[in-house]
């Protein structure tokens, strides 16, 4: 089997077993008397550590290798969902996601694996494979989330199999990096391409804000991030109190809007783009995103559901991947590794900082709040999308841009780097 093929392989496995118990997570806090506010930690905990340790696995990765971090970083995976699955103490929990959180690198490490083993105009199709793992696994988890919970087990256990089994499908990633999966590169030689994605970080922030052309873009990426955080950190918890849906519903409903997504990122989108471009796709995914969040607060009906559902995976399908398309097209070749980097850090601090919001107003106000407020962030996305996209076409009259791209086709840039 090809180095490719068992990279992505792992990196579906890895995600079956994270998109596994996500849905499963507040109700699983909850039948320990953990109010919302401590949910949204639990949450919170991934992104936030995520944050921190990116960047340090990303220098780990090119001091050792890739291979060494990949089996460091499952094994920290499989722990985390032990801690979870096996106790009912908030602290311990708690730990256990910020464990989750400090290993979550591992998939930008899978990522530099293909930028390794790719040549430069094959890239892109290697990691199209990832983001195809990605919709596959964020369908098929909460799918299995939900037959687990339907089991006819005690009901102490019911919720804590799931997390169980995440932990096995993290010692079968490890087991497929142990025995299959050679080293891309050298120990202590930066090999890595220009344009690989780098790791999430607080400095990652800091570009975002100091690149005139892509800041807009950047803000407009995160901000659409900050209002689906709204969805995915509070969904199980209004599927409950707002239509009475079971854990095994609720993670049905996750696989629901997981698979809209991924048809309009699987195979819509690359129809659309070609037809339309990204500056005119970008208000209407911001528009569906904001509609089907609006409607998710006022709906009171399984159809109702369906249709926010289906509105929120359109947009959300839409926006985030035209907005990346249309960054990628803004600045050079050279400096989009950096520029992507800031993108997800800037995306990872927008969810960390509204899985925490999201149910403190949901604590406060009722179920319908959060979706509001995501609605409302989906809005200001909207209103702010022409600025974007006017900053992103001026970059390509910007003289010192040009004078970027001149220096990237005569090999200038790498000399300088």
């Amino acid at each position: 089997m090809s180095p490719l093929l068992v990279v992505v392989s792992i990196v579906l496995v890895d995600l079956l077993g994270f998109s596994l118990v996500m849905p499963l997570l507040p109700r699983y806090a909850e039948q320990y008397g953990f109010d919302e506010r401590m949910i949204g930690a639990l949450f919170a905990a991934f992104p936030l550590c995520q944050l921190i340790a990116g960047p340090i696995l990303g220098r780990l990765s090119d001091r050792y290798g890739r291979r060494p971090v990949l089996l460091v970083s499952q094994i920290g995976t499989t722990v985390s969902f032990l801690m979870i699955g096996l106790t009912d103490v908030f602290l311990i929990m708690l730990l256990g996601r910020m464990l989750d959180g400090f290993s979550g690198g591992n998939i930008l490490v899978a990522q530099a694996y293909i930028a390794d083993v790719t040549k430069p105009e094959e890239r892109a199709k290697g990691l199209g494979l990832i983001g195809a793992a990605f919709g596959v696994g964020f369908v098929l988890g909460p799918l299995l989330g939900g037959l687990l919970v339907s089991l006819p087990i005690g009901p102490v256990w019911s919720l804590r199999l799931p997390f169980l089994v995440a932990a096995g499908f993290s010692t079968i990633a490890w087991i497929l990096t142990w025995r299959w999966l050679p080293e891309s590169r050298p120990p202590g030689v930066d090999s890595t391409p220009r344009a690989a994605v780098r790791a999430p970080g607080w400095q990652g922030l800091v570009r975002a804000i100091g690149d005139r052309h892509a800041r807009p873009l950047v803000l407009l990426g995160a901000l659409v991030v900050f209002a689906f955080a709204s969805l995915e950190g509070t969904f199980s918890l209004y599927l409950e109190r707002r239509m009475g849906r079971g854990a095994d519903r609720a993670a049905y409903w996750f696989a629901a809007l997981g698979l809209v997504s991924a048809i309009m990122q699987g195979g819509l989108i690359r129809r659309l783009v070609p037809r339309f471009g990204e500056p005119r796709l970008i208000p209407v995914g911001l528009a569906l995103l904001a509609s089907g969040l609006a409607a998710l607060a006022v709906v009171q009906t399984t159809a109702g559901l369906a249709l926010a559902v289906v509105l929120v995976g359109l947009g959300q399908g839409l926006a985030a991947p035209t907005v990346s398309g249309l960054l990628s097209r803004s600045v050079t070749p050279g400096r989009q590794g950096a520029i992507f980097g800031a993108l997800l850090s800037a995306q990872t601090f927008a969810r960390l900082v509204n899985y925490q919001t999201a149910n403190e107003l949901l604590a406060r106000y009722g179920p319908s709040a959060p979706y509001w407020e995501g609605a409302g962030i989906a809005a200001m996305a909207l209103l702010l999308s022409g600025w974007a996209i006017r900053s992103a076409r001026s970059a390509k009259d910007d003289p010192a841009e040009e004078a970027h791209l001149a220096g990237v086709a005569s090999g200038d840039d790498d000399r300088k780097e």
